[in-house]
């Protein structure tokens, strides 16, 4: 069944509320967004309010292909009917004849709270997206899913799995229509789509072929003279087997089942959690902690970038940035250090949180403690023994996690 969807665009709500955060607002933006999470077709486009605001703006909703439903502004009451005329136009879309199964309401106006239940009542799924300063609690909440525009702005790639869903659409982009590609138009299409930010984030550091040979599942690379070009690793640009080709005397063979350790450490990281190595772990955590003891005053990616230049002098150097990264998106998510409010995280200051008299033992089974957590949820079985397999390659550390962390787990759920 097609994901059909509605969308209605509260033109005051979203733009007065973008251009007061200093936001640039993009329609296009939204829309990608969208038609990326419904995998659905937008069926119906229309927006509301004052566009004399902004003549460029509706030029670029009329492209878009919105019906533009213009509400002159000759008082408070002017946008009260504006608020009526998408409940009214909402509900109408109720009895026309077409069974749209997602509404996307672009604001975030509490006022909208009453038209988001009458529409979940009647099994539609509701979608927000607004300016998180202007958005109301009790609508956010309501909806089945919140979007804040700033998140499409200006998106955290800020780990290992944001990085690599971004390498995959640029890279289906460039090849939609060809089995290979320049690198430099992969590039620029991975820049357009996060905005700009792939530029500023961590991942774009030294040269991108060295970039891309991190990620050999997704893409792979090639050199004619001065020329690199990318395609799609072998595996998976192959065609499927066919049964005609397939000889019958010879079934497949089934796939031997990954050890349960290994499928530990894919599922967390799909979760955002990569699992590091248990010694470069141990010394981004002691580093890091030392560093903030001493100097409180450090951004999210200032701190990444000292403790890779303190790594880089090293004999051997081991430790990557997308490494230091992850060490320390664990280290929040076990509140051994915090973020204050920042445009996004790289701008973020890093706060130590964890005051304690073994400061460096007591992060290690916390950060620890939030590995097994998030194992324990998985749907695989449990086991002590490939949780330590998981952690620290080797199975003599469950006394360990039996006896140390799995406290800290119940601590920290």
């Amino acid at each position: 069944m097609t994901n059909d969807v509605a969308i209605f665009l509260d033109l005051d709500n979203l733009v007065i509320g973008a251009k007061q955060a200093n936001l640039t607002f993009n329609i296009n933006l939204i829309l990608d967004h969208i038609k990326e999470i419904t995998n659905g077709r937008i069926v119906m486009r229309r927006s509301y309010g004052d566009w004399r605001q902004n003549r460029e703006l509706l030029k670029e909703l009329t492209t878009a292909g919105f019906l533009i439903q213009s509400t002159v502004r000759l008082s408070t009451y002017s946008k009260n009917l504006a608020d009526m005329q998408i409940v009214v136009d909402t509900m109408d879309t109720l009895i026309d004849g077409h069974n749209y199964s997602i509404y996307v309401l672009i604001t975030g106006d509490r006022d909208f709270t009453p038209l988001v239940q009458s529409l979940r009542k009647r099994g539609k799924q509701v979608i927000g997206v607004g300016v998180r300063h202007t958005a109301s609690r009790s609508f956010v909440g309501l909806c089945d899913q919140y979007i804040f525009y700033e998140s499409l702005v200006d998106p955290e790639l800020d780990d290992e799995a944001s990085i690599s869903s971004l390498l995959q659409r640029a890279l289906d982009r460039l090849l939609a229509t060809d089995e290979r590609g320049q690198a430099s138009v992969l590039k620029q299409y991975m820049l357009e789509l996060s905005n700009g930010s792939f530029e500023k984030s961590a991942y774009n550091e030294g040269s991108f072929r060295k970039f891309l040979a991190a990620f050999p599942d997704i893409v792979e690379t090639e050199q004619e003279g001065t020329t690199i070009y990318v395609r799609r690793p072998a595996a998976s640009s192959a065609p499927p087997t066919t049964k005609e080709s397939t000889p019958a005397a010879e079934p497949a063979a089934t796939a031997p089942e990954r050890p349960l350790y290994l499928q530990y450490r894919t599922g967390l990281k799909k979760r955002k959690l990569r699992i590091i190595d248990a010694k470069a772990r141990f010394t981004i955590l002691f580093d890091m902690l030392a560093r903030l003891r001493q100097d409180k005053e450090y951004e999210w990616r200032e701190l990444i970038d000292w403790l890779y230049k303190k790594y880089e002098k090293q004999p051997v150097q081991t430790i990557s940035k997308n490494m230091i990264n992850a060490t320390m998106l664990l280290a929040r998510q076990a509140t051994v250090i915090r973020t204050l409010k920042g445009r996004s995280l790289s701008t973020a200051q890093v706060v130590l949180e964890l005051d304690s008299k073994n400061l460096f033992k007591d992060a290690v089974c916390y950060c620890d403690a939030v590995y097994l957590r998030e194992i324990l949820s998985l749907a695989e079985p449990f086991d002590l023994t490939q949780a330590s397999l998981a952690l620290y390659d080797s199975p003599n550390y469950v006394k360990y996690l039996k006896t140390v962390v799995m406290k800290r787990v119940d601590e920290l759920s």
